[in-house]
C-alpha cells in the first residue's frame, strides 16, 4: 500500500451543497483523494478534524497590506507579515492586495516587481496583487497583466491629484471618455476591473456644505456620502461594461439602490459582479452615532437598517457574489482625531480576523447557511478571479487549502488578541459562536487553535489561469 503525506480524518466536509463524512488524502500540497471516513489509507501525518466542519480556505479579494512602506510611513504600520498572519488566524488561505496603499503603488511594472520581491519573503498565506488602472498609466495596463496581476482597480474620481501615485488608479478629469478608454484596454487582458463607485463631485459639494456649517461630528460623514453617490457611479460603470464587455466588480457595495442595479445587470447577462463587507451586513449608521464614532468611518460609510437588510437579501439571492473585508488597518491616533473633525479621520477598519467568526455566528443564527458561506468566502471569489481550478474548493487536484471550523465554540473578539497591527477593531467585544480552529495552506498547518504556526515566505503568488 502506498503511503501518502497527509490525511485529514474524521471530517464533515462541506462540498457541493452537501456535507460528507470523509477523509481528505493529500500529496504534494494537493487533494489526491476524498474517501469515506475510516478509509484505512496509510499516511506520514494525520490531522484529526474530530467531526468538525472542514471548508475550503477562505479567499479575501480586497485587502490593504500597506507595503511597500514609504519614507513617511508611521511606525508599526501593517506589512505583509502582519497582514498574512492575520489572514491565517482568520481562516484565510489566499488574499489579494490593492494597488495604492504602498509606496511605490502597483501602478507600474516596476512597482509590481518591488512589491512582489518584498512579499515573497514575508507572506504566510498565498497572495496576489491588483494593478492600478487610471488616466496616468493606461500604457502600463498590458505589461501589468502580462506580469501577473490578478485584476485591476480604479476609483471613479474625476479630478487631477497632485499626488502622482493616484494618477494610476483614478478616472481623472477626462471623465467618462477616459473611463471608457481604460475599460477598453482592460477588456483586452480578460482580467476583472474592481471599481470603487462614488461620485466625488457630489461628495465634495456636500462635505464643503457641512464644513461651512461647522458640522464636524462623526455622523456628518454619512451625510457627506449619500446613497446617491454610489448609485450614480454604479450605474455609469455598468453602462460602460455593457459597451466594452469588461468584467467588472462593484467593490464594497453598500446600498439597496446599487444592489438593484447589479441585479438588473445580471439579468441582462452582463459580466457584472459585486462584493460586500461584513461591516455593511452587521452595522449601520446608528452604530456610528451610538458607539463607534470615528472608528466607524468606512469608505463607503455604514448605511441604514433598510440598506443592511437589502444587502442580506442580495447576498442570499446571489446578486452579491462574494464577501470581502476591505481590510484597512489604521492607528488609534489616525482614528481618534475624528472626534474633533470627522473629515480628518482615516477611512477603514481591519477585518481579516473577525469576518469568518462573524459569518459563522450568522450561520448559527439561521441568517446564512453554511453552503452560502462557502460560496461567498471561497468558491465564488475563485471563479470570478479565474483561479477556481486551484483554489476555492476541495476537489481532487486542487490545492489543499482548508479550514477546520468548530461551529459550537464560542469566544469574544478582542483586539489585543489579534495579529493585525491596527487597533481600530469595530467588532471588539462582540460575542461569536463558530470559530476557525485550524488553517492549512497547500497541506501545511499555518494556524492552530488561534496561534499562527506557519513560516514567513511560505505563501506563494497566485495568478489567473
Amino acid at each position: 500500500m502506498v503511503t501518502v503525506e497527509l490525511i485529514v480524518k474524521n471530517c464533515r466536509l462541506v462540498q457541493n451543497n452537501r456535507i460528507l463524512n470523509a477523509d481528505i488524502i493529500i500529496n504534494d500540497g494537493k487533494v489526491k483523494q476524498i474517501k469515506k471516513s475510516g478509509s484505512g489509507v496509510k499516511a506520514d501525518r494525520f490531522i484529526d478534524a474530530e467531526e468538525n466542519l472542514v471548508i475550503p480556505g477562505c479567499i479575501d479579494p480586497h485587502i490593504h497590506s500597506r507595503e511597500p512602506h514609504g519614507p513617511n510611513t508611521p511606525a508599526n504600520q501593517e506589512d505583509f507579515s502582519s497582514v498574512t498572519r492575520a489572514a491565517a488566524a482568520g481562516g484565510y488561505t489566499t488574499v489579494f492586495d490593492m494597488p495604492v496603499t504602498g509606496h511605490p503603488p502597483t501602478t507600474t511594472l516596476e512597482g509590481f516587481k518591488i512589491k512582489r520581491n518584498l512579499a515573497q519573503k514575508k507572506c504566510f498565506v498565498d497572495y496576489a496583487f491588483y494593478g492600478g488602472a487610471g488616466y496616468g498609466n493606461r500604457h502600463e495596463i498590458l505589461p501589468l497583466a502580462m506580469a501577473g496581476v490578478i485584476a485591476f482597480k480604479i476609483f471613479t474620481r474625476e479630478i487631477e491629484l497632485e499626488d502622482k501615485q493616484w494618477r494610476g488608479v483614478i478616472v481623472g478629469k477626462g471623465g467618462t471618455e477616459t473611463f471608457l478608454r481604460i475599460m477598453n484596454e482592460i477588456s483586452k487582458t480578460g482580467l476583472p476591473l474592481s471599481i470603487h463607485c462614488e461620485d466625488d463631485r457630489l461628495i465634495e459639494f456636500l462635505t464643503n456644505q457641512l464644513k461651512s456649517k461647522g458640522e464636524l461630528i462623526p455622523s456628518a460623514y454619512s451625510k457627506s456620502t449619500p446613497n446617491a453617490s454610489e448609485f450614480l457611479e454604479v450605474s455609469r460603470s455598468i453602462k460602460l461594461a455593457r459597451t466594452t464587455g469588461t468584467k467588472i466588480i462593484i467593490a464594497h457595495l453598500s446600498t439597496a439602490e446599487a444592489a438593484s442595479l447589479v441585479k438588473k445587470a445580471k439579468r441582462d447577462g452582463l459580466p457584472v459582479y459585486a462584493e460586500t463587507c461584513p461591516h455593511h451586513l452587521l452595522l449601520t449608521d446608528r452604530d456610528v452615532v451610538e458607539k463607534l464614532g470615528p472608528y466607524g468611518k468606512i469608505y463607503p460609510p455604514l448605511r441604514s437598517e433598510q440598506d443592511l437588510e437589502a444587502l442580506w437579501v442580495a447576498l442570499n439571492n446571489g446578486v452579491i457574489d462574494f464577501l470581502a473585508n476591505d481590510h484597512a488597518p489604521h492607528s488609534k491616533e489616525s482614528k481618534e482625531t475624528g472626534w474633533k473633525n470627522i473629515f480628518e479621520a482615516s477611512f477603514g477598519v481591519p477585518g481579516l480576523e473577525t469576518a469568518l467568526p462573524l459569518m459563522l455566528t450568522q450561520v448559527n443564527q439561521g441568517k446564512l447557511d453554511i453552503f452560502r458561506l462557502v460560496n461567498i468566502m471561497s468558491r465564488k471569489p475563485a471563479v470570478v478571479f479565474g483561479i477556481n481550478g486551484r483554489k476555492g474548493g476541495l476537489s481532487v487536484g486542487m490545492d489543499a487549502d482548508f479550514v477546520i471550523v468548530d461551529l459550537k465554540r464560542e469566544d469574544v473578539l478582542r483586539k489585543e488578541n489579534m495579529y493585525t497591527r491596527s487597533s481600530a477593531n469595530i467588532f471588539d467585544g462582540y460575542r461569536v459562536k463558530g470559530l476557525p480552529i485550524l488553517t492549512a495552506v497547500r497541506g501545511e498547518i499555518i494556524m492552530q487553535n488561534g496561534e499562527v504556526v506557519g513560516k514567513a515566505g511560505y505563501g506563494k503568488y497566485v495568478s489567473m489561469g
